[in-house]
């Protein structure tokens, strides 16, 4: 299966019921469209700026944006009927239209996909709030994938709100009293959180690296940063991470879900790529320069 069969869904199609509904409705088949998992929409935002008839209120929409921005959602894999199928349900090339895009799995591979967004001509200059039952098909969409939803009530109460992470996770060279540190700590607040996400961490020599593996359990540091856009901008430097080719990069950026004392909260990451056979797994998890 090529990469172009691929379909990120950041609206209603997150929600299962609404697809098989409108299937059912048309005589069609749902099963032409199977969830492959989560994924990230990176230097994106939601807006709500369409006014649909169908939906009797505004629908989401997603727009480029700055650096840490994201736009959480799933990645689907269409069959042709199920290609044909999405188009008619997004009013494709009328009122949506396909677009590339280029999506980071929960696993953080970065892969090659098609999404809709409203055509210019159908985009509002104000915000178009959103029916509650459509916006809570949505809700429901993020909630049972355990995504954030943060973005999607920024976008229903302001038009030009930004779907932006504001937080760093770092479990390395960039942790305080580490080699790196002097380059994240002008950009961190005064507040730093021990945290720890799901995934393995291994030894690469000078520094580490971490694989979002459903095992394991990675130590480090919960930076909050105001600036975020410059932050990343540094460090996207200093990890290799390559923004227009993310897959050939030395590491990729990734929001990630860190578990604190005070609660989860979702930031930035950087994943290696690939992982080097002369490297060892960490198992404690916990990085020691």
């Amino acid at each position: 299966m090529g990469d172009e069969r691929f379909y990120f869904g950041y609206g209603s199609n997150l929600n299962a019921e609404d697809w098989e509904a409108w299937c059912a409705e048309r005589g069609a088949d749902s099963a032409s469209m199977k969830c492959i998992g989560s994924a990230w929409l990176l230097d994106h935002s939601m807006r709500f700026h369409y006014r649909s008839t169908g939906r009797k209120g505004g629908a989401a929409d997603v727009v480029g944006d700055g650096k840490g921005t994201v736009v959480p959602g799933a990645l689907f894999a269409l069959s042709d009927n199920g290609w044909e199928l999405m188009d008619k349900k997004e009013g494709h090339p009328r009122y949506y239209q396909r677009v590339p895009v280029r999506v980071v799995s929960e696993e953080g591979k970065a892969l090659d996909a098609i999404t809709y967004t409203v055509t210019p001509e159908k985009r509002e200059a104000s915000l178009v709030v959103p029916t509650e039952g459509y916006a809570n098909l949505i809700r429901d969409g993020l909630e049972i994938r355990n995504l954030p939803i943060e973005h999607l009530i920024s976008s229903i109460e302001k038009y030009d709100s930004n779907s932006r992470l504001q937080h760093v996770f770092v479990y390395g060279t960039l942790m305080r009293g580490e080699s790196r540190w002097p380059q994240l700590e002008p950009w961190s607040s005064s507040e730093v959180e021990e945290g720890h996400i799901i995934g393995r961490l291994y030894h690469l020599g000078t520094y580490p690296g971490v694989r979002l593996d459903q095992i394991g359990m990675v130590h480090g540091e919960l930076h909050r940063c105001e600036d975020i856009e410059n932050t990343l901008e540094t460090l996207d430097l200093i990890e290799g991470h390559d923004e227009q080719h993310p897959g050939e990069g030395l590491y990729v950026r990734v929001p990630v879900l860190v578990q604190t004392a005070k609660g989860a909260v979702w930031a930035w990451t950087y994943v290696i790529n690939e992982v080097p056979n002369a490297s060892t797994w960490l198992q404690d998890g916990r990085w020691v320069s």
